[in-house]
Parts: structure tokens; C-alpha cells; sequence
């Protein structure tokens, strides 16, 4: 792939967390699942009282025949028109009870909006599963969202819009499970831990870009160039 500056596109992140039910105070008819920790690999390493956790919602949605993610994306652009509510809203695969499930990730800084933006949703068109008990468990994650990122260093980039989120680029796709063994063997190596790790893709003019994404606040770029150089190492020995 030819050596780019800038990157507007469509792709998709991969990750795995641990969802719950979500209980706001009052009774939900839909079943909303949140992230019991968000980014687990940042916010487990951070105290909730110094720095507040992201509220990251899962809205379960039904099987219907004209589901698509346009549509989750045309209806959270309509909603926030009318009603005038800021939150971020992207389609999203997650499973439950050993089935995959159609989902809204929802993104919302006002905690008090949730429940007209769950209901927004379920009266545009998209048919909200109604509310079942989940016990905790573990979800592998994918979420379509629209990237705008800008390169810093070779195979490094920063996330113009998030800017907690960073992408090292690498030639071929990983399973999971090797990703997994691959950032627990970074974290033991590395001369800081506290960093979120996923996958993911974005689509270029003529392929398919993947990129492990790093979620990091504050970031220094010597550890970022360490995390890179280090994670690069590793892939190439597979």
C-alpha cells in the first residue's frame, strides 16, 4: 500500500469487553448492555475517582429484515437533528448466548439523555430486544465507525476526531486469540502497561488497511514509537 498522510474512511474496530446490564435508576423495557469497564486495558489501571470512566451502551437490536447499518446511521443523524441531543451512535456486533447480535454502540456524555435517545431509536424504525437478565460476560466487539486519522511516524497514526486513539499499521490480519497472547506479552516487556488495545480496519482506495488501535491518553511519543516498534517485532515472527 502506497505510503499516505491522511486516511478519511470507512472501517471497523475489534475488541473484546465485558458487558452487563445496564441499570439506570428506573425500569427499561429494551435490554441495553453496558461496558463494565470501557477500554479495560486503560481505565482497570486508572482510578474511577481521578479520572471518570465513558458510559458505553449496547443497544440490543432484534432481527428485522430491513436492518442494515445505513439505517443506524441515517436514524442517529435524524434523531440528533430533531431533538437536538450531541451523542455518538455506530452500528455494532456483539453476542449473547452464544449467538451474534445486531447492536447500537451508543457514546452518550448525558447520562440523563439515555432514555429518550433509547426510545428515538426504537420509534425511527430500529426494533429494540426487549429487556432480558444477562449475567456478566465477555463479548468480542466490532463497531463500524468513519476514521479520519493522520500519520505521525511510519505505520503510526493519530485520531483526528478521537484524539485518545492511536493505529499502528501492520500487513495482515491477526485472530484474536494471537492478539491477545501478543499485547499480554507487550504489557510484560513495555516500560508502561496502561494503554487499551483492539484491532481493526479501515477501507482504502484499493484494499484493506489493518492496524492494531491504542487507546492511550496523555501519550508520549517515545512510548508510542516503543509500543510500535515492539508490536511490529512481534507479528513478524509469526
Amino acid at each position: 500500500m502506497k505510503d499516505v498522510d491522511l486516511f478519511q474512511s470507512m472501517g471497523c474496530i475489534i475488541k473484546k469487553e465485558r458487558l452487563v446490564n445496564y441499570y439506570p435508576g428506573y425500569t427499561c423495557r429494551y435490554l441495553v448492555l453496558e461496558s463494565e469497564v470501557p477500554y479495560p486495558g486503560y481505565y482497570s489501571m486508572i482510578d474511577y475517582k481521578l479520572e471518570p470512566r465513558p458510559l458505553l451502551l449496547y443497544l440490543v437490536v432484534k432481527t428485522q429484515k430491513d436492518y442494515s447499518e445505513e439505517l443506524v446511521f441515517r436514524k442517529t443523524s435524524l434523531i440528533r437533528e430533531q431533538s437536538g441531543m450531541k451523542f455518538d451512535a455506530a452500528p455494532a456486533e456483539i453476542t449473547l448466548f452464544n449467538r451474534n447480535y445486531h447492536a447500537i454502540r451508543l457514546n452518550a456524555s448525558n447520562v440523563a439523555q439515555v432514555p429518550e435517545i433509547v426510545a428515538s431509536f426504537q420509534s425511527n424504525g430500529l426494533q429494540l430486544h426487549k429487556h432480558i437478565e444477562a449475567k456478566p460476560y465477555y463479548s468480542l466487539i466490532k463497531i463500524k465507525r468513519f476514521f479520519q486519522i493522520e500519520k505521525i511516524e511510519s505505520n503510526l497514526y493519530h485520531d483526528c476526531l478521537y484524539p485518545e486513539n492511536y493505529y499502528i499499521f501492520m500487513n495482515h490480519p491477526l485472530p484474536w486469540e494471537t492478539f491477545e497472547q501478543i499485547i499480554n506479552h507487550l504489557r510484560n516487556n513495555l516500560t508502561f502497561s496502561t494503554f487499551d488495545a483492539a484491532l481493526g480496519y479501515i477501507f482504502t482506495q484499493d484494499d484493506i488497511q489493518d492496524f492494531m488501535r491504542v487507546y492511550l491518553k496523555r501519550a508520549k511519543g517515545e512510548d508510542l514509537i516503543q509500543l510500535r516498534d515492539f508490536y511490529l517485532r512481534e507479528i513478524s515472527r509469526i
